[in-house]
């Protein structure tokens, strides 16, 4: 078969380029790699292939590998120095970039109303779309591989149209991931995937396969250089029991709920070899507001009202509320608490005024005014509530329990092949392995193909059987740690909201109970005056006692004094009538 490599534009055969020792080694779920061997002046001699740069083997005219140049070792010996390359495939691509998700943030933080805009994040919540809505496995794993592209500047990996694994998972909140490790903590909620690369068509094909999708690929066991498998019962899982717990606060009060999922249906979670998981999920987060308020009627014409409002009427008799008036027309006044913009209640600041006459026992006063300053409202005597932020319950993912199930309970078979041909050749990653021409059960144990090491010189094949890395020894261990150290997402709101989980501004009430008193000119029909310390002792005006119409006032008036002339002040009025004999 004629192999070539390209290279800068220039394409030739092996040979031509000197390569020897071609090894490729395609793994699931990390990085393909191809190695080879250019012997000469290494030391002081340049490189033929530049790190970073872009490298492709051909089989004939079907593409065998791409890859870039990552590492240029050089070897020496006693007569002999090479210089070693290794291109990283497609996936390296996906270990050297960090993935970003789109968060949104306000244009100008001091401005409520400033538009959101979009901010790449490496604070990552998987399995969670940039509108803040549960998206599955396969789409995240779109939005991953359109990542990558755009930040090589343009396509190096295609994904494969099977690709769709419509399973939804919990939020997975965390940081600072590669687009690979991003994939690789996807995947462990599907531990029965497979990855491979297609290198035959013009942009790498990334493919994603569960074990009953894969490709069965039948081998005669008198073809195989060297074999073993092994039955692994002990990883066989009989069933998966998810707890999914929430955490709810509303009202100062915090409790949790649990929605159990199971797979078989009357899975309990006891059995020997059960996956049992608690999976906690952000549960109801609210803040609410409560005020209570107590108002009363304005009653202006109202004597006990003007009493109440006044202190020094408490006790006085034949009160009159001769007029009144006012400034607002709001119904109530405020006597307790306080009034916020969130209650949908008007109030305002009113004078209420009036003209009083009464009788105190020692004055009697006619068409006083008086006033008093209060708020009023229109709101009513009730504890009013208001709910200041609200953040739903995380969703529990559909049918989890039994994706889960299908990729563990499954009879797995661990193995290794070597698989000598004149030249290698066929893909054997994403394929199920049954031999014939040896046991009964190897005829349908469907082996997974976790990776494969081909000699070109030799046209050896070594096939690593078995399940995944994460169903090793230490399965069930191993299994959990895709959930043990996932906490629940606290941000899974903020990416489309851009505000923190519970945040929200309490507002307070504006406007409080008040009220201020003032008494304007008055008019006394009768005073009294006390000694301070002898009651018997006073002074008393009733105008009442004026037979006539007369004001009496203090006058200066001339008097005999002893003999001499001399003036003094009287309370009198002026001379109105004769005197009568």
């Amino acid at each position: 078969m004629n192999w070539k490599l390209l290279y800068g534009g220039e394409e030739k055969s092996l040979a031509q380029w000197g390569i020897s020792e071609v090894i490729r080694r395609l793994k699931n779920q990390s990085t393909d790699l191809v190695t080879f061997k250019i012997p000469g002046d290494a030391i002081g001699g340049p490189l033929q292939f530049e790190p970073g740069e872009v490298v492709q083997i051909f089989r004939g005219n079907q593409r065998w590998f791409y890859g870039v140049v990552t590492k240029t070792p050089i070897y020496g010996s006693v007569g002999e120095e090479f210089r070693r390359y290794e291109l990283g495939g497609p996936w390296w691509y996906l270990d050297s970039i960090i993935y970003q998700q789109l968060w949104k943030e306000p244009s100008d933080w001091d401005d409520a109303a400033a538009p959101l805009s979009d901010v790449p994040k490496s604070h990552l919540i998987l399995g969670q779309g940039s509108d803040g809505d549960p998206i599955t496995i396969g789409e995240q794993l779109g939005e991953v591989i359109a990542y990558a592209n755009a930040a090589v500047g343009y396509d190096v990996i295609a994904l494969g149209e099977e690709v769709t694994l419509p399973i939804y998972i919990p939020f997975d909140e965390c940081k600072d991931l590669s687009c690979g490790e991003v994939i690789r903590r996807l995947l462990r909620w599907v531990p029965d995937a497979v990855t491979y690369f297609d290198y035959t068509q013009a942009v790498p094909v990334f493919h994603v396969v569960r074990r009953e999708q894969l490709s069965p690929l039948v081998l005669d066991v008198h073809d195989l250089s060297e074999f073993y498998f092994v039955p692994r019962h002990d990883l066989r899982v009989q069933a998966v029991v998810l707890k999914f717990e929430k955490t709810h606060k509303s009202g100062g009060k915090s409790w949790k709920t649990v929605e159990v999922q199971r797979f078989p249906a009357d899975a309990t979670g006891q059995e020997l070899r059960a996956l049992v998981m608690t999976i906690e999920l952000e549960g109801v987060q609210s803040t609410s507001i409560k005020q209570d308020i107590e108002v009363e009627l304005i009653q202006m014409s109202s004597e006990t009202w003007w009493r109440n409002h006044l202190p020094a009427l408490k006790n006085v008799s034949d009160l009159v509320v001769e007029s009144y008036s006012r400034g607002g027309t709001l119904p109530n006044e405020l006597i307790s608490g306080s009034v916020a913009d969130w209650m949908d209640c008007s109030v305002e600041r009113d004078i209420i005024r009036a003209s009083i006459s009464y009788d105190a026992g020692d004055e009697a006063v006619h068409y006083r005014d008086v006033a008093v300053k209060i708020n009023t409202t229109d709101a009513q005597s009730k504890t009013y509530r208001s709910l200041v932020s609200y953040v739903g319950e995380e969703t529990v993912p559909d049918n989890l329990a039994a994706h889960i199930y299908e990729g563990v309970s499954v009879l797995q078979y661990e193995g290794k092949i070597v698989y000598v041909r004149a030249e290698v050749g066929g893909d054997f990653l994403g394929k199920a392995i049954n031999v014939t021409g040896g046991r009964l059960e190897w005829e349908s144990m469907g082996a997974v193909v976790q990776s494969v090491e081909e000699h070109l010189d030799t046209g050896k094949a070594v096939i690593i059987l078995g399940p995944a890395k994460h169903l090793g020894p230490d399965d069930l261990s191993e299994l959990t740690k895709s959930n043990r150290y996932r906490v629940a997402s606290r941000n899974f709101h903020a990416r489309r909201t851009a505000e923190a989980s519970g945040n929200a501004y309490v507002e307070q009430g504006k406007y409080g109970p008040v009220e201020n008193t003032s008494y304007g000119s008055e008019r006394f029909s009768k005073l009294a005056f006390y000694a301070p310390d002898n009651d018997a002792r006073k002074i008393f005006i009733d105008v009442n006692e004026l037979g006539v119409d007369a004001t009496v006032c203090l006058r200066l008036e001339d008097v005999a004094d002893g003999g001499v002339l001399k003036q003094r002040y009287t309370l009198a009025s002026e001379p109105f009538a004769e005197a009568s004999e």
